[in-house]
């Protein structure tokens, strides 16, 4: 028997939350019990719907999505948070990670990423997003060689 993982929508564009409502109900272990369209409902909705997960947008119209992290966290501290963002900078994504946002994925990502995202989310496990990933990759493979090493890396 599959465990049906509860989802919680937040988004302020009902036709960008009809999308991942969409998307994500063909997988089989997925539920979306809800959707909310601003801050204050979404931590309504965790309480009334109980999900394990929220989705949630940082661009919302009555307060900043990292208020949302830090206000579901603090009052329902075991429901793991993915911020689904347009922003890349990486001062977004280190301000959820601090909030209590258990992953951090681009708008514009893939599919399989999101999927991805959501189930690392729920399995405990920090998700940086591919592109935080690839970035971070990156900056590693171009350090210098000393920094490498310091780092107890080996590199051949």
């Amino acid at each position: 028997m599959v465990t049906m993982n509860r989802i919680l929508i937040v988004d302020d564009h009902a036709q960008f939350r009809d999308a991942v409502r969409e998307f994500l109900s063909h997988e089989p272990d997925f539920e979306i019990v809800g959707e909310a369209g601003n801050v204050r409902d979404a931590i309504r909705s965790v309480g009334m719907l109980s999900p394990h997960l929220v989705l949630t947008d940082l661009a919302m119209p009555d307060a900043h999505g990292i208020e949302a992290v830090t206000e579901i966290k603090r009052h329902y501290p075991n429901v793991k948070i993915v911020v689904l963002s347009s922003h890349q900078e990486n001062e977004y994504k280190h301000l959820c990670r601090e909030a209590g946002a258990a992953g951090y994925i681009v708008k514009d990502a893939v599919y399989e990423e999101l999927c991805d995202g959501i189930r690392t989310a729920l399995r405990g496990k920090p998700h940086p997003g591919a592109k935080a990933r690839d970035e971070m990759l990156s900056n590693y493979a171009y350090a210098p060689a000393a920094s490498k090493k310091h780092r107890g890396y080996s590199i051949h």
